[in-house]
């Protein structure tokens, strides 16, 4: 018997649950996401109403995002949390931080208490080719610090500019800011333990990519633990159903499928937000 199948054969366990259902019984935080079109690639869902609707479906209870044109493009953050005022409570974003428009920066923080639905900061310095620890981000970063705001930063095993290294250098630089590390530290699954078991208590690690390997679930909820692991998808990059799955099907118990996706969320940022 396969896993899987034994899993929709155990009445009330969390796989039968979603796969019986299409949803899960708990709320769920995917807690990276994007908006917006893309050069590269054709999105079937990439705006907000047939994201949000998405959502509904697989009963997650938020998404927090960044906008495409905010991270790599000319839209500011503000036009970003005008998006989100008009759409269902389901949504929440990233102010999007660009290291090479250090005035954007400081006017879009300047304006980030005003902004109820906006929840934290994300970084995509392998894109914009400045390491996570280079002083460009020092203004965002001590902002962040000081409100003990979570910073989603893309990580990628190897890549000077956001590779374990670097971001166990800069979670024990600002231990007062909550580091979600994006893809994990993908490939690189020693530096994924080290930044968690080095760090000072403040870094989770990010399933967005991994739940299409094999074994690798498994191995970081051994190495650090499913307290330290937190739910996302990259939205629309991958699909709600496909994470999920991936996350539900991993040979872990009942109660770390739920601290990967709800639990730890809840314990870091509360229900009210």
């Amino acid at each position: 018997m396969s896993r899987t199948q034994a899993l929709w054969e155990q009445p009330g366990s969390v796989a039968e649950q979603f796969w019986r259902h299409g949803r899960a019984d708990f709320p769920i935080y995917d807690m990276h996401g994007h908006m917006g079109a893309h050069n590269a690639i054709y999105f079937a869902r990439c705006e907000a109403p047939a994201m949000d609707a998405h959502l509904a479906r697989i009963g997650v209870r938020r998404l927090v995002f960044s906008h495409h044109s905010a991270l790599m493009g000319s839209m500011r953050n503000a036009a970003v949390h005008r998006i989100v005022e008009g759409c269902s409570e389901r949504l929440r974003m990233y102010v999007a931080i660009n290291p090479h428009y250090p005035e954007f920066i400081k006017e879009d923080l300047a304006l980030f208490d005003k902004w109820p639905f906006a929840i934290g900061l994300k970084m995509l310095s392998a894109y914009h080719q400045v390491a996570v620890t280079d002083r460009r981000y020092e203004y965002a970063l001590k902002f962040a610090s000081e409100r003990h705001l979570p910073v989603l930063n893309h990580t990628w095993g190897g890549v000077p500019y956001c590779g374990g290294p670097q971001l166990l250098e800069l979670s024990q630089r600002y231990p007062n800011v909550i580091f979600f590390h994006g893809h994990s530290i993908f490939g690189d699954w020693d530096w994924s333990r080290r930044c968690i078991v080095e760090a000072p208590g403040n870094c989770y690690l990010e399933l967005t990519a991994v739940p299409g390997l094999r074994g690798i679930i498994e191995r970081l909820v051994r190495d650090v633990g499913s307290e330290r692991i937190i739910y996302g998808t990259d939205l629309p990059w991958f699909d709600e159903y496909q994470v999920t799955g991936g996350v539900i099907s991993a040979d872990i118990g009942d109660d770390d499928i739920k601290n990967i996706l709800y639990r730890n969320v809840e314990r870091v940022l509360g229900t009210d937000w």
